[in-house]
């Protein structure tokens, strides 16, 4: 029986030109290249420009971090892993140790940073206790191998584990109605279309965010290795299971999170929630919406962050940036640790969630009319033409 699809996202918006599919991933010009390792080194050292004086006079208590091993996946580029590698490389102390685990380009900025990260550990005369392997996580084989030696060589027989890889693909599953998203190009407001996904991207969407995030550690431990600690990052448009439900007039509000990048954190809450009161410390952490490279790849990723940014400023909420939610990452961690803190599902986004409904009602209304309230670039933070490039991220998160 055939009915009608309440939800406004699932319909185009009249008058908005249509894009199908998602972002595409823009290759870098040869002068990008060639600025790639200065801007790496620019990058860890605005990270922990930005992290120190917190260290010294901020709320969080980062003194554990001195003398533990630590084991991060996704810890390249300018995002949230990036950041907190750059935290533990300044923190570590004279004794523990840091093992890096990114799967980059060799022509690209995440593989810029794993170089300056490892120069920066050479200089600090940290020999085998610092590791960048760039082969990606595995659950067997030749990479978890080089894993384990890494670890083993930096003195590492407990772990504090912490994923924040950024892999997984933005469509539709297979049945699913069309849904439509907001976004801006250098010629305006228009709308994405999702497009259906294939089994295989969807099947690796589930999988490297979340069946092999969430399996990894067991495997370490056979090996011998012991988990002191996981953590995983979220966002909270994964708990908008309404949104799924093409029925429900909220059907696609979150976007690709009410699509298809929910996969993945469905196991990762499932694990966190079966952990719970186990023993064992297992930590999904919700993150407001962050400013990074990935974020231009989510259909309408970077106009959400823009006009979040204007109602927060609207409402006098201050923004928290990368580098210090890298921080609150690690004090929620020391404290499930040494304090006993046993909420597994912290929230970092608290002062930017009260937001959504309203978020919600503006997005619905956007439109390219200059005379109307929601006029797009009334609620754009920044300059749109600027936010449409390729490089979008990069100026968003370097200036």
């Amino acid at each position: 029986m055939s009915y009608e699809i309440p939800s406004t996202f699932a319909r185009p918006a009249p008058g908005l030109r249509i894009k199908e599919g998602a972002p595409a991933i823009p290759r870098p010009t040869k002068e990008e290249i060639a600025s790639f390792p200065e801007e790496a080194r620019k990058l860890l050292a605005q990270n922990w420009g930005a992290q120190a004086p917190l260290v010294k006079t901020g709320p969080y208590s980062l003194k554990w971090l001195e003398g533990r091993h630590f084991l991060l996946a996704g810890a390249t580029g300018p995002g949230l892993g990036g950041a907190l590698a750059t935290a533990v490389l300044n923190l570590l102390g004279d004794s523990g140790s840091l093992t890096v685990v990114a799967r980059d380009l060799t022509r690209s900025i995440g593989y810029e940073t794993g170089v300056a990260m490892q120069r920066q550990a050479e200089e600090a005369g940290l020999g085998k206790r610092f590791h960048w392997l760039n082969d990606g996580l595995a659950l067997e084989g030749e990479e978890i191998e080089k894993i384990v030696s890494a670890l083993w060589e930096g003195g590492a027989d407990r772990v504090l584990y912490i994923n924040t890889v950024a892999a997984a693909s933005s469509g539709l599953l297979p049945g699913c109605p069309p849904v439509f998203v907001k976004d801006v190009d250098e010629k305006g407001l228009f709308q994405w279309q999702l497009s259906p996904l294939n089994e295989r991207s969807i099947e690796a969407t589930r999988f490297i965010m979340g069946t092999m995030a969430v399996q990894f550690p067991h495997e370490l431990e056979k090996t011998g290795i012991q988990v002191e600690a996981t953590a995983f990052a979220d966002w909270r448009g994964s708990l908008d299971r309404c949104s799924r439900d093409p029925a429900a007039p909220e059907y696609g509000r979150q976007g690709a999170y009410s699509t298809s990048l929910y996969l993945p954190k469905d196991i990762l809450q499932e694990a966190t929630a079966s952990a719970y009161g186990s023993g064992k410390i297992l930590l999904d952490i919700f993150f407001p919406i962050m400013r990074t490279r990935a974020l231009g790849f989510i259909p309408g990723g970077t106009t959400m962050s823009c006009v979040y940014n204007n109602l927060m400023k609207r409402e006098g909420v201050r923004r928290i940036d990368v580098p210090e939610l890298a921080l609150a990452m690690l004090d929620r961690i020391g404290r499930a640790i040494d304090q006993g803190d046993d909420n597994p599902f912290p929230r970092l986004d608290a002062h930017e969630a009260p937001l959504d409904l309203w978020f919600c009602e503006v997005v619905k209304r956007l439109n390219e009319d200059e005379e109307s309230e929601f006029y797009f670039k009334r609620w754009i933070e920044g300059n749109w033409r600027v936010l449409a490039k390729g490089d979008a991220m990069r100026n968003l998160r370097l200036k």
